[in-house]
């Protein structure tokens, strides 16, 4: 009988040394990678916005607060500015997919409430299916289309609501699109009414 204990402790040493080795190094790379997501992030926008945004400022701590007490999903709120005046906003949303967690960036443009664009900023989606959602070919069907409603999908999106279905990717799709349609309310909702 007093080996299985003995064991049992042994067991219990080593659980508790990795636990404290592994939020160790978690404390140590976890504002890198904060980071390296933020650096990521706006270049993405950067590249959504192109030559209509000069800069991206962070939006109100307050009133994001206020967002994401109701859509805990946003993680990140930009104010898009050319010469100083306000033409847009850079939501990233985080959803899960057939992989688990991915970000999303997605721009709104304030001329005409168009989306300026949408970039995966991380996923852990199947190669060669749920990856997609990085490719032109997916986040150029978003350029232009309508942000005064909700989106939906298609495998040939012809209308100004309508995004790309990923073929063989029916989770990821059904996924980005929920982040969408939340980035979508938001600014409805939220930063469309902030003048």
């Amino acid at each position: 009988m007093k080996e299985p204990i003995k064991f049992g402790i042994i067991l219990l040493v080593f659980c508790a040394i990795s636990a404290g080795l592994l939020a160790f190094v978690n404390s140590l790379t976890a504002p890198t990678i904060a980071k390296t997501e933020l650096e990521n992030t706006l270049s993405s926008y950067k590249v959504i916005f192109g030559d209509e945004a000069d800069d991206f400022e962070e939006y109100d701590r307050t009133k994001f607060a206020e967002i994401q007490e109701e859509h805990p999903e946003i993680q990140n709120v930009f104010v898009a500015t050319k010469n100083s005046e306000k033409v847009g906003y850079c939501i990233n949303v985080s959803v899960n997919g057939f992989g688990g967690a991915m970000t999303n960036a997605i721009g709104i443009s304030l001329d005409g409430d168009v989306i300026a664009g949408f970039r995966n900023i991380s996923n852990a989606e199947t190669k060669g299916f749920g990856t997609l959602i990085e490719e032109e070919d997916y986040y150029s069907s978003y350029m232009g289309k309508s942000a005064t409603s909700e989106l939906k999908m298609n495998k040939e999106p012809s209308t100004d609501d309508e995004v790309l279905q990923i073929s063989g990717a029916t989770v990821t799709s059904k996924a980005v699109l929920g982040g969408d349609n939340i980035v979508i309310d938001v600014y409805n909702n939220y930063l469309k009414l902030d003048k």
